[in-house]
């Protein structure tokens, strides 16, 4: 072969070998006829009047943006939740609420450090449909027997919610103590 033809020998291979890997990896169109999925777009939830307005964040120390110790803002004041009867239905709610597509797991015992505060809600007891956290049963907002030692935290998976914002836009900064100049 001359030094020509095992030029354009190889080049056709690669072609074939290019094109070959560009078919396999190529976005194939849906049949004609069939639908294509429905992209799940955001619509904030309709809350009657008289459901509590919360905002929930997440907190704590080691931890990454999707998860954390739970933090209740209500009534002017930031509170933690107690890990009794919480479940991974009561995390997907927090989850949900926070804009995250769902919840991956929760963890009891303070894992990501005591919080400070009231302990706001305590023995949740989520089906995880509620719109939020405030519309599980429970004793009670402000209504515990437990310690800071049994907050809560839950991790949410990275995804979020398509076109998530807000609802409940509260202040969401941390109160600092007097006597520090800030």
């Amino acid at each position: 072969m001359l030094p020509n033809q095992k030029l354009s020998y190889c080049t056709g291979i690669l072609l074939v070998l290019l094109k070959l890997v560009h078919t396999q990896y190529e976005y194939l169109e849906y049949p004609l006829g069939y639908p294509y999925p429905e992209q799940e777009q955001y619509t904030p939830p309709v809350l009657a009047p008289d459901t509590p307005r919360i905002q929930l964040r997440l907190a704590g120390h080691k931890r990454k943006h999707n998860e954390g110790r739970v933090e209740v803002y209500y009534n002017g004041t930031w509170g933690t939740v107690c890990d009794d009867d919480f479940s991974i239905h009561a995390a997907q709610v927090v989850c949900k609420e926070l804009g995250y597509q769902e919840a991956v797991s929760w963890v009891p015992s303070s894992k990501y450090g005591k919080g400070e505060g009231p302990i706001w809600f305590d023995n949740l007891q989520c089906t995880g449909k509620e719109r939020t956290l405030a519309l599980c049963p429970s004793n009670g907002i402000g209504v515990s027997d437990c310690k800071h030692t049994e907050d809560v935290g839950v991790v949410c998976s990275d995804r979020r919610i398509p076109g998530f914002r807000f609802v409940n836009t509260l202040p969401n900064h941390v109160e600092h103590s007097k006597g520090f100049g800030i």
